[in-house]
């Protein structure tokens, strides 16, 4: 388990383990057993992703901006395999993403 990367669901269905967001559990229950999980604090609902994405035209799912926020405040790397990510990453480069 890597301490500075979160996982995200489309890599824990795979059977992966490590840390994840309270997001994908909910997603996907079975990866509470072999987990950590990162929970929220206020300043990732404060971070103004949404509204940037608005601006520039791009529909991305609440739950994929709190996870990327989520990231984004404490540094982390984000495991996923959804595309939603890359556009996030284009309105805020702070976004650390490895592609799987």
């Amino acid at each position: 388990m890597e301490e500075n990367k979160v996982l995200d669901k489309s890599v824990l269905i795979t059977g992966s383990s490590g840390i994840t967001t309270i997001f994908n559990i909910i997603e996907y229950p079975p990866a509470y057993e072999k987990c950590s999980v990162i929970w929220p604090r206020r300043e990732d609902y404060a971070r103004a992703l949404a509204s940037k994405l608005r601006k520039a035209g791009k529909a991305i799912g609440a739950i994929d901006i709190i996870i990327a926020s989520i990231c984004i405040n404490r540094a982390l790397v984000l495991v996923s395999k959804d595309e939603d990510f890359k556009v996030i990453r284009e309105i805020d480069p702070l976004l650390k993403l490895e592609s799987r």
